[in-house]
């Protein structure tokens, strides 16, 4: 029989309550979501312990195994995403309702942090709006269990000795890959099992015994302490911005390691805390608990169109723990204790039927949509800023090589392209933000008859010898090498540089910021640090390498500063509006700062760099401001597809605001052929020894 472990519940209690209070709002918890990782650690050791003692006593059975992972995992899940299902009927936007479908069925076949890191990306949609964000932890945990049973039945044959190396190499391996993966691959690094298993696998370790018992109680006490510290350190002290897992989530593992190893043989004063009785009991809902929060919160805000009061998220969060105490006792432990599915057959029967309906109804609003027709039209029309792209634009995406011989995304004339194909006036150059204000270059272009190209990666700002480290970004250095050496040689003479500036200098905004993924820092050879402080430098620095180089090449530049932040989901707040019957006229205009968002602020750090180097700026908010007030919508569309994006219809609200520029690009531009001689091409690897060489020079402004 196995022993119970009453601090190991009161364990999961700190665990859940950190999570749940960071989701809900609790600003001094900012590292709440070090939580997941202690329910890692916890897991890894009870899995590993149940599977290690079976496999030593020969009586291990696969099927026994995944038979106890159903009975734990399957009925509370299961039952979690058909309310939820019948809830985003009634809560969600068509373009969510689909999310949440696919995410359903994700989730049912304990995939979804497959498809967050495949979607991961800017227009993706924002975290705090996803209701089954939190489901990524699930999948993490059941893709490791689906080979662990298995690699120690192997390890085993190598005795007592193979089980040990095996579980320290594979943890050894995974953290040195999540170290890594950080800073090289931060969503792969957040989402995928081969960088979190070291988790996982730290709690294996004590699980199998693999460190000698500790006879000094003083020490025991003295360990635990400090395991708890280092939990309480990770949520009180971490934030959404940083690094994490990697050497991060260093602390909030070894600390519940500490706690789970000093506690194995004997009580310490810790242990006895988490086995309080009120600890328990929420440890014993920690699953349900877990499950049900974050949906909760998600759809209140979808039906309210805002960010939530602290009053609301309390409201939920004290919803949330009724519906875990009703799920535990009437989904998780009927099954449990075999009252449900008491047979292993009829077990599998009930999950299998129950499994199936959940597809179905995911398929269904999938092939439907997101069932759009749940709207009036007026309401449709505004929830479908949320899609509103240049399609054909959004897929432009091109290799670091095709771009260095000038292949890239065309605007306008047909003559833009290789150099056969005749010479370019200009290239938009920048992260999604350039990608969304495409739309109104390719008209102009098309209107003008100039030629242009998008040269655009989403979280890349036109920033040389930069890195974007974020969970949906990587490669931004290269890419951005890849664009100058075409700029170059093709002597393209005027270049737009367009950014989100604001993410880029101050971070995400709370509003985005969500599940321990709302880290956004930038890089460079000489940073010392990962840090917002240390990012603010980097942009600067990055910023004045490309206003260099593109100085000595005599190219015109033009800064596109930032278009207004509204801070809220734009889309569906307008859509959530038409279907409560508020007619918002033909303008809608928001007061940006009363909403929490960002109006100006990188406009005076961009002017400055801009004056120095005497490039010409644009100002979006020319267009779409007046003061604070700032324009969401416009004869019944939305101007944004969330809080900070314009869609196509937005963008062309600029096209007199920029036609002038576009106009001079292509008079520039055939001014300069005209009088100039075509200079030889070099080859490519030439242009890549001269881009590191003028990379790393000093850096000189033109006063």
């Amino acid at each position: 029989m196995e022993q119970y472990r009453r601090d190991v519940d009161g364990l999961r209690a700190v665990a859940v309550i950190a999570v749940v209070l960071y989701h809900a709002g609790v600003t001094s918890m900012g590292g709440g979501y070090v939580g997941v990782d202690v329910f890692f650690v916890i897991s890894g050791y009870l899995i590993t312990k149940y599977v290690d003692q079976r496999i030593q006593d020969g009586r291990f059975r696969i099927v026994e195994f995944y038979e106890r992972r159903v009975r734990r995992i399957m009925p509370a899940l299961f039952f979690l995403l058909i309310v939820a299902s019948v809830l985003g009927y009634f809560a969600l936007f068509p373009s969510a309702f689909y999310d949440l479908a696919k995410s359903q069925i994700a989730t049912t076949i304990f995939s979804p942090n497959l498809l967050l890191y495949r979607d991961a990306g800017y227009f993706d949609g924002i975290a705090k709006l996803k209701p089954l964000l939190h489901m990524w932890s699930l999948g993490v945990e059941e893709q490791f269990y689906i080979f662990l049973p298995l690699t120690m039945m192997l390890a085993a044959r190598g005795g007592r000795r193979g089980t040990l190396v095996t579980l320290y190499v594979a943890l050894v391996g995974s953290l040195a890959l999540s170290i890594w993966g950080v800073k090289s691959n931060p969503s792969a690094a957040f989402y995928l099992v081969p960088f979190r298993a070291w988790e996982l696998l730290l709690g294996s370790l004590i699980g199998v015994r693999a460190f000698p018992r500790i006879s000094n109680t003083m020490l025991c006490n003295a360990l635990s302490a400090v395991g708890l510290l280092l939990i309480l350190f990770s949520v009180f002290f971490y934030t959404s911005e940083t690094a994490f897992p990697g050497v991060a989530a260093l602390a909030p593992c070894l600390g519940t390691a500490f706690i789970i190893y000093a506690n194995e043989d004997r009580k310490t004063l810790t242990g006895r805390l988490l086995s309080w009785g009120p600890m328990v009991g929420i440890g014993l809902i920690s699953y349900s608990l877990y499950l049900w929060h974050w949906p909760l919160l998600v759809f209140l805000r979808h039906y309210l169109a805002r960010p939530l009061s602290n009053a609301e998220a309390g409201i939920v969060v004290v919803v949330s723990l009724a519906a875990a105490i009703l799920s535990w006792k009437f989904v998780e432990q009927p099954f449990r204790v075999r009252a449900i599915g008491a047979s292993r057959p009829a077990l599998f029967s009930i999950v299998a039927a129950v499994a199936a309906v959940v597809l179905v109804l995911g398929a269904v609003e999938i092939a439907a949509h997101g069932l759009p027709q749940r709207l009036s039209p007026q309401a449709r029309q505004y929830a479908s800023g949320i899609t509103d792209r240049d399609h054909e634009l959004a897929k432009c995406g091109r290799s670091t090589e095709r771009i260095e011989k000038g292949d890239l995304c065309r605007l306008g004339s047909d003559k833009a392209g290789t150099d056969q194909a005749g010479p370019v006036d200009f290239v938009l150059w920048g992260d999604s933000h350039a990608g969304a204000l495409a739309p109104v270059f390719k008209t102009l272009a098309n209107e003008t008859g100039v030629a242009g190209w998008l040269a655009t990666e989403p979280g890349c700002a036109p920033l040389l010898g930069v890195e974007t480290i974020t969970h949906n970004v990587s490669g931004c250095d290269k890419f951005n090498g890849s664009v100058i050496s075409a700029v170059e040689h093709y002597n393209v003479r005027t270049v737009y540089l367009v950014a989100r500036w604001e993410l880029d200098l101050l971070g995400r905004t709370d509003f985005e910021n969500s599940e321990g993924v709302g880290g956004f820092f930038l890089s460079d050879s000489d940073s010392k640090e990962i840090s917002r402080a240390e990012s603010g430098r980097v942009l600067e620095r990055g910023l004045n390498r490309t206003l260099s180089r593109l100085a000595r090449g005599g190219h015109r530049v033009v800064l596109v500063l930032d278009v207004p932040n509204t801070a809220i989901f734009t889309p569906a707040v307008l859509a959530k509006s038409a279907t409560r019957g508020m007619d918002l006229g033909p303008e809608v205009i928001v007061d940006v700062r009363a909403n929490g968002g960002r109006l100006d602020s990188a406009d005076d750090f961009l002017k400055h760099i801009g004056a120095q180097w005497q490039a010409t700026t644009i100002d979006p908010k020319a267009s779409l401001c007046k003061g604070a007030g700032c324009l969401i919508a416009k004869n019944g569309r939305s101007l944004y597809t969330d809080d900070n994006h314009l869609t196509t219809f937005g963008a062309l609200q600029l096209i007199d605001l920029i036609r002038p520029s576009v106009t001079q690009a292509g008079s520039i531009s055939h001014s300069a052929r005209a009088v100039a001689t075509r200079q030889p091409s070099e080859p490519s690897a030439s242009l890549q020894s001269r881009n590191a060489a003028l990379v790393s020079e000093p850096l000189q402004g033109t006063h």
